[in-house]
């Protein structure tokens, strides 16, 4: 038994390994502007400014040209969420009007994003620096 158990405890680390945790990279932004959201490989980061937003979508400006543009859907609201708004700001409420103000204040933000399966890109957070020097994210 001693013999059978060590060639599964090192079979069974390699495969762990394979699953293995890849940290998100950082994507130039005009590649995925002009070539679209191909990246396959899991999830990756751009930075930009808010140019406009609403709670399903929004649309950043590249920082090095501002006509360069990418519009980022934001994860789906389910039907509780919707009836949430009726009484009271719902999360993408909130984050519709945090978005708006770092538009307005021209702050940078980056956004770690996801390929979906027809192309298009799905914010999955949102970070930036607010004016104390601290680092805020806004997750989905």
């Amino acid at each position: 038994m001693r013999h059978l158990s060590l060639p599964l405890l090192a079979m069974s680390a390699t495969a762990c390994s394979a699953f293995a945790y890849a940290p998100a990279g950082e994507q130039e932004f005009q590649q995925i502007a002009s070539g679209g959201c191909r990246n396959r490989n899991g999830d990756f980061m751009i930075r930009g400014f808010v140019s406009d937003v609403d709670e399903d979508t929004v649309v950043l400006n590249d920082p090095d040209d501002a006509r360069s543009t990418i519009s980022l859907s934001l994860p789906g609201r389910g039907p509780l969420q919707r009836a949430k708004g009726v009484f009271g700001t719902n999360k993408y409420e909130a984050t519709a009007t945090q978005l708006n103000e770092l538009r307005e204040e021209r702050i940078p933000v980056v956004v770690t994003l996801r390929c979906q399966g027809d192309g298009t890109p799905i914010a999955r957070s949102l970070s930036y620096v607010n004016e104390d020097g601290d680092r805020e994210s806004i997750s989905y």
